[in-house]
């Protein structure tokens, strides 16, 4: 069973080992992973202002898309401090030694 790729390691053929960026990129897999998922969940939350306009005249839809635009909010929270701790303790993934900590 092949296992999913991002798209930076697919373009150096899985060859990036694990916290450490390549020729062609600064980004390890895991930030860089986060950073677009960030991204893509970004977008999503800007789309929800038309799709709750849609639904001004549907209460049972426009209460759905509420429900779902405030957990991908909770997420894009969660993901945001996830990935500030990943870039500030540079592990790129890697479990930490505990030490200085």
């Amino acid at each position: 069973m092949a296992t999913a790729q991002s798209p930076q390691n697919q373009a150096t053929g899985g060859q990036m080992q694990q916290g450490q960026g390549t020729a062609t990129s600064p980004l390890d897999n895991l930030t860089y992973d986060l950073v677009t998922v960030l991204h893509e969940k970004c977008k999503g939350l800007e789309a929800y202002d038309k799709y709750l306009s849609d639904a001004q005249t549907n209460a049972e839809a426009r209460q759905l898309l509420e429900t779902i635009r405030q957990a991908d909010v909770q997420h894009v929270q969660q993901l945001r401090d996830c990935l500030s701790k990943v870039l500030v303790g540079g592990s790129g993934g890697r479990a930490q030694t505990g030490q200085g900590s």
